[in-house]
């Protein structure tokens, strides 16, 4: 299963590499009513992990209407994937989301 993408790496300033600058981001984890509301079912849902199709009947939405914000989510490290079986699984990393948000309030603070 995939680990953030060198999220574990950081910069001299303590900043995780690989993660979007600035607006990139905030796009790509709020720039949706779709990943709001798939962050909102993980956070509720630590533990969950589930198909695409099953996180997508627990939001309301259609599958092919949550895979591009899935991947975004992924992509910054904020969910994962990984295979049960032979089913595609999502599920959320905490840890990462936490180092995530530290990361974006740091870069608030700082002006960048």
């Amino acid at each position: 299963m995939r680990l953030c993408g060198g999220c574990e790496e950081r910069t001299r300033d303590g900043e995780l590499r690989n993660l979007p600058e600035g607006i990139e981001i905030s796009q790509k984890l709020l720039g949706s009513d779709a990943k709001l509301e798939i962050l909102a079912l993980f956070h509720k849902n630590p533990g969950l992990v589930d198909r695409i199709d099953g996180v997508s009947r627990r939001i309301g939405r259609d599958a092919g209407e949550i895979e591009a914000e899935v991947k975004d989510l992924v992509e910054i490290g904020v969910l994962h994937t990984g295979t049960i079986e032979s089913s595609k699984v999502i599920y959320y990393d905490q840890k990462n989301d936490a180092e995530i948000q530290k990361q974006i309030s740091y870069r608030l603070r700082k002006g960048s």
